[in-house]
């Protein structure tokens, strides 16, 4: 288990303490201190659509996709530090989103077509990750035609290599970064820029830090973060973990399981430990992890495609982004947070029964519900239109009207929320007309 003095969280720690620890973050975002790293170079093979998965929208009554509401989180939170620390002199967070040859056009077409929603046009850098052979099952490389290699984005752990190489990097320097938030893209939970989680990780001085979840079942695929006897952290892969090891329970809490920290690929660096891990003699010590995938290939004696193969073919070689963990030592930190209000991905399509779009979906009302339920003047209006009350009421709060929640309570403009978008109902309910 990671000792009690390297985890904080925002269930168990005192209001007044989260606030102080949320000011240090806003702090940094004011001053232009604060970068973030969208990992979004996986293709939505498994949501059944050809294009980029941050464009998918999972049916919310707003209609926006997953890069949207990331990125008004990012605007939100800008406007939040801003209100904060008034006069600061920074240029807003950056964004840095790590696309791959099959997401690339997607991604830049679509953040060109949306005027970046709102983010500034020179604070999102796009760079593509790089590949790696795909190899089949017999050991030969796989051919995408008689005359090229078959290759697959080379995994999440790629940024540190591409980071590097792409630029990215000098970017930092150039900015005066000094802290980078790392998010995956199909969280549609995800706090972006987080002032919690980043004041946090800036008290305690640390170089790295992950997110957790508590994870209650030994069946769940997620990997757990865990401190080894050569005291380094590191995350586990759930597929490398035993069923025993996994079913473990915890001696001093018998209800709770030992390897519980659930990861959730939210990870805190600073600029100086993210410089270290994307440095070659750091870089070429991290790991490859066998994924064995269907990939569609060539019949080299045939010449013909086999775009759809039965079974699993091949075996994709990747990277993972926190195996730079063990390079911060003891200057690492976890920030444990509550699965209903950040921690809902979007893996399966539409047919699955979990972490699929009506789950996500499901999964952002209810949070917004719980919002709404707290205000006293959003009930009053569901009565003067003739509803019941925010629990039974499916609406969905725009990031760019909260983060995480405030600024509702005391309201008294809802109506104009509607008509601007600040608050949107599901197309059935009279009031949103």
């Amino acid at each position: 288990p990671i000792p009690p003095d390297a985890c904080g969280g925002r269930s168990y720690t005192a209001p007044e303490e989260v606030a102080r620890l949320r000011d240090i973050g806003l702090e940094a975002v004011a001053d232009g201190r604060v970068g973030v790293i969208l990992l979004a170079g996986g293709q939505a093979t498994r949501l059944g659509v050809r294009y980029p998965k941050g464009l998918y929208e999972v049916g919310l009554p707003s209609g926006k996709s997953l890069f949207q509401l990331h990125a008004e989180k990012a605007v939100r939170v800008q406007a939040m530090a801003e209100q904060r620390f008034p006069g600061r002199a920074g240029g807003g967070i950056v964004w840095y989103i790590m696309t791959s040859e099959a997401t690339q056009a997607g991604t830049v077409k679509f953040f060109e077509q949306h005027n970046y929603f709102g983010l500034r046009r020179e604070n999102v850098v796009f760079f593509k990750q790089f590949t790696f052979p795909c190899v089949g099952l017999d050991g030969r490389v796989l051919l995408a035609d008689r005359h090229r290699i078959q290759s697959s984005p080379d995994g999440n752990g790629g940024l540190y290599r591409a980071f590097r190489e792409r630029g990215c990097l000098e970017h930092v320097r150039q900015r005066g970064l000094t802290c980078l938030q790392i998010f995956g893209v199909d969280n549609i939970l995800t706090r972006v820029a987080d002032p919690d989680f980043i004041g946090f990780c800036l008290d305690k001085r640390a170089e790295m830090g992950a997110k957790i979840v508590e994870k209650t079942s030994p069946l769940e695929r997620v990997g757990v973060v865990t401190l080894g006897s050569d005291g380094a952290y590191r995350v586990v892969e759930y597929s490398e973990i035993s069923a025993s090891a996994a079913s473990r329970a915890d001696p001093a809490f018998p209800d709770r399981l030992l390897l519980r920290a659930g990861n959730i690929c939210q990870h805190f660096l600073t600029a100086d430990g993210l410089a270290k891990a994307c440095q070659p003699e750091y870089e070429t010590r991290m790991r490859y992890h066998a994924a064995v995938k269907r990939v569609p290939y060539c019949d080299p004696d045939t010449g013909s495609l086999i775009d759809s193969p039965p079974a699993e073919n091949a075996i994709k070689l990747e990277k993972f982004v926190f195996d730079v963990f063990p390079f911060a030592g003891p200057k690492f930190v976890v920030w444990e947070v509550p699965r209903e209000s950040e921690f809902s991905p979007l893996k399966n399509g539409p047919s699955a029964s979990s972490e699929c779009p009506n789950t996500c979906r499901r999964d952002l009302l209810a949070l917004h519900s719980t919002w709404l339920s707290a205000s006293d003047t959003f009930q009053a209006f569901l009565q003067q239109n003739s509803k019941t009350d925010a629990s039974s009421t499916e609406v969905e709060v725009s990031p760019l009207l909260s983060y995480s929640g405030e600024d509702l309570a005391n309201r008294s403009d809802w109506q104009e929320q509607v008509r601007s978008g600040g608050i949107t109902f599901h197309s059935t309910d009279t009031s949103s007309s």
